[in-house]
């Protein structure tokens, strides 16, 4: 296991509802709770399927020590439901759109925030920003409180 500082690379788009879940874990992370680590993405500064693979190759550069934890929403047959997984091999940024599998992280937490559909970018569109906004608040404090306990 990397023992570097923790990198926090949150995926998404500040744009798009439901595609917001990183931007705003990492604006919580960044200026809420200070957190000490490095955090990459967050509204108006965002890591989206345009430049992730930028943001990869300067981490691996940046933080070759570091374990890298990738925050991302997903569409999912259980998100009637707020569900949350952490999985190990980090995220595919861009599947539900592309079907391309491209890992980001050593360790993923995947979001879901509506059911699989013939438009993803449609529903994606469509979520609740309430929904969205209130799942983030929760992830980024359980989030530091993983990696800062008291």
């Amino acid at each position: 296991m990397k023992q570097g500082t923790p990198v926090i690379l949150c995926i998404g788009s500040d744009k798009i509802a439901g595609d917001s879940v990183g931007p705003i874990v990492g604006d919580i992370l960044k200026n809420r709770l200070n957190a000490r680590c490095f955090v990459y993405g967050a509204t108006g500064r965002s890591v989206n399927g345009r430049n992730v693979q930028d943001f990869l190759e300067l981490i691996k550069y940046a933080h070759p020590e570091s374990p890298v934890i990738a925050v991302d929403a997903c569409l999912s047959k259980e998100a009637e439901k707020p569900f949350v997984a952490v999985v190990s091999g980090g995220v595919n940024p861009k599947r539900a759109i592309t079907g391309i599998e491209n890992p980001a992280g050593d360790v993923g937490i995947l979001v879901a925030v509506e059911k699989p559909s013939d438009d993803p970018l449609k529903t994606l569109m469509a979520v609740s920003w309430d929904k969205v906004q209130k799942t983030s608040v929760k992830i980024a404090i359980a989030l530091y409180k993983a990696l800062f306990p008291a």
